[in-house]
């Protein structure tokens, strides 16, 4: 099988960036999807194990954002030395960059573990949506290691013009997360009875097997990216350059967190009705917005790669192409979203009252795609080049100072959660114009990374 790799440096803009994003979207989507196997399952057990999947993945999205963030660091620099054919600096590169995340991912997953109580603590959360997080959240911290090497390995393999393979790694994953997660939660066969548990466990399962998968995808299918044996030793120097790119990074997408984490809490003053529909609609909301997310970091490696080549104007033309590509795009699945978006909660609970709010909320979220999509385009362009402490200013700027306070002023005011679904439209608006016109300006050419 051959590597399908896209040549983003001379390739037609338009066709090139939907060559390369769409397995990229499609993995996105496969993610999702991955979270959605375990609500599915851990909704026949009721509102409060929604709930509490819910808190437990806004605090594994924590891991995922420092994660990710680190792999984006490494696959910017990476993507740099493809673009200027240095092959032997990328590979180095990049096994600095497993060592680094492995070790890294036991360190986070221990340190989580000893904190899980005053985190949940810290986010109103009391009662049996306690007890059942914490069950939850202690399942997956077996597999968050892992999860780490697989974030590297995919940033690694697009770095280097490819998004086929990382789609195959995720498909692999989810498959194995189908299979174990039903059989652990309601005990079929000779597995036990774990229920919430169970969802974890499962979960932790198929990571460290897919990790172990993408390993050897990533050393045999890809020459551009060589593990060799000399590579395998300690590089400060490139650690830190890794730091310097990924802790922004990170940081960036920890600021997306704590907003969601932000705005769960807020949810929660109004009840735990109102906290699920949030869970809920924020999972429809995201299975769109993969969409966006592709077509972000498909912008980050083409800038990085353009760059490398000494070509920055190309840059600038899939920018508007990606913006042009993905309003189309939203703009259909915002109309569908808005009419009929509130059946897609059935899949997750029956629960009437919920549908009626989640209904209201997909309402006010249909009209924040398109700006979203242009807030991302713009944001992963300058990250691209490596300004990512530009790109962090913008999302803590929005997110931060902007959507938590109005979404708890209005909401707390009027005394209505509808204050939360509006604050948040009204962010992300402000969000695309600033992110906008930062990439005009140009300031963010020229990063040494």
């Amino acid at each position: 099988m051959k590597n399908r790799n896209v040549d983003l440096v001379n390739g037609n803009i338009d066709s090139s960036l939907r060559e390369y994003a769409l397995p990229l979207a499609l993995s996105f989507i496969i993610h999702m999807v991955y979270s959605w196997v375990d609500l599915f399952f851990v909704s026949r057990l009721g509102a409060s194990a929604v709930a509490a999947l819910g808190i437990s993945e806004r605090i594994w999205f924590f891991t995922f954002a420092i994660g990710s963030g680190f792999a984006i660091g490494t696959s910017i620099i990476v993507a740099r030395r493809v673009g200027e054919g240095n092959f032997d600096k990328a590979g180095e590169t990049s096994v600095q960059g497993l060592l680094y995340m492995f070790s890294f991912g036991i360190l986070l997953a221990i340190l989580l573990f000893v904190n899980l109580d005053p985190i949940l603590n810290l986010l109103g959360i009391s009662g049996e949506v306690k007890v059942l997080s914490k069950r939850y959240f202690e399942a997956l911290f077996w597999g968050i290691p892992f999860n780490f090497l697989i974030f590297q390995i995919n940033a690694l393999i697009r770095a280097s013009g490819n998004t086929f393979y990382p789609m195959l790694i995720l498909i692999t994953a989810n498959v194995l997360n189908f299979i174990f997660t039903p059989l652990l939660v309601f005990g079929i066969g000779p597995f036990p009875r774990l229920e919430i548990y169970g969802a974890g466990i499962g979960t932790s399962i198929a990571q460290i097997f897919s990790s172990i998968i993408a390993l050897g995808v990533l050393h045999y299918k890809f020459e551009r990216i060589e593990l060799k044996l000399k590579y395998f030793r300690l590089r400060f120097d490139i650690f830190k350059r890794i730091t310097k790119l990924g802790m922004p990074a990170s940081l960036q997408l920890i600021a997306v967190s704590i907003t969601s984490m932000g705005l769960a809490a807020n949810a929660n003053i109004f009840g735990t009705e109102i906290l699920s529909t949030y869970i809920i609609g924020l999972k429809i909301d995201l299975f769109v917005s993969m969409v966006i997310f592709a077509m972000g970091a498909s912008l980050e490696v083409i800038t990085g790669q353009n760059i490398g080549a000494g070509k920055p104007e190309r840059v600038y033309l899939y920018h508007i192409s990606a913006i042009k590509q993905l309003t189309v795009l939203l703009g259909i699945l915002g109309v569908l979203i808005f009419f009929f978006g509130k059946y897609i909660g059935y899949i997750f609970i029956s629960d009437e009252s919920i549908i009626l709010e989640l209904d209201k909320y997909l309402k006010f979220a249909a009209f924040s795609y398109i700006p979203f999509s242009i807030g991302i385009a713009s944001i992963r362009v300058i990250s691209g080049a490596g300004d990512y402490f530009r790109s962090l200013l913008i999302v803590t700027l929005a997110l931060i100072c902007v959507q938590l306070p109005a979404a708890y002023v209005i909401s707390i005011l009027t005394n209505n959660q509808m204050g939360i679904w509006f604050s948040m439209v009204m962010a992300i608006i402000f969000f695309a114009i600033i992110g906008f016109r930062e990439v005009k300006k140009g300031k963010w050419l020229g990063k040494n990374v």
